[in-house]
């Protein structure tokens, strides 16, 4: 059977899917789309396929807004301040769990990013764009420092040296520390 309505799904290679998961995984692929930009009638709400419909929707409003972004990723707090604009009724962080498939959900620190995993191979921007690009670029000298490299910055050219590197050119003697 032609799934016309289908999101494209990527597992984790590590999870394991059950036959019940995966009946209702294509159950709810085969439910028809309810257009975003149309208003939502409110009488799906009532129903159990109505509630269905209702969540296809938001997962596409959803993946809609997150494929506009440059990174392809936001923050669940920033994805739920839209949810009156968007018409969704549903809990956003719910939303994201219930479909590991579409999103990847990143409890990293305090922050919860979702990650669009169409848009992601081997952690990595599928289609990279020119800002993004620069961003890493930016990341890796901040990690560089971080590690005790010295960036300095001689005529538009980009020098890192470590700091027993400057240190011996500064006649200095290193301090080694003591743990």
């Amino acid at each position: 059977m032609e799934l016309r309505y289908g999101f494209k799904q990527e597992f984790p290679p590590g999870m394991k899917l059950t036959k019940n998961f995966r009946s209702k995984l294509k159950e709810w692929q085969q439910l028809p789309y309810v257009r975003p930009y149309e208003p939502f009638d409110g009488r799906l709400k009532r129903s159990k396929d109505g509630l269905k419909r209702m969540e296809k929707r938001a997962v596409g409003m959803v993946h809609e807004f997150l494929s506009l972004t440059v990174e392809k990723m936001a923050e669940v707090e920033q994805v739920s301040q839209f949810r009156k604009w968007f018409g969704i009724d549903l809990n956003i962080r719910d939303l994201f769990l219930d479909h590991p498939g579409i999103f990847y959900v990143s409890s990293k620190g305090k922050r919860h990013t979702v990650f669009l995993r169409e848009a992601y191979h081997k952690g990595r921007l599928i289609e990279s764009n020119p800002i993004y690009e620069e961003r890493m670029k930016l990341l890796e000298l901040v990690a560089m420092r971080r590690r005790g490299m010295v960036v300095t910055n001689d005529r538009n050219t980009v020098r890192i040296r470590t700091r027993a590197v400057e240190a011996e050119e500064n006649g200095e003697e290193e301090e080694e520390e003591s743990l």
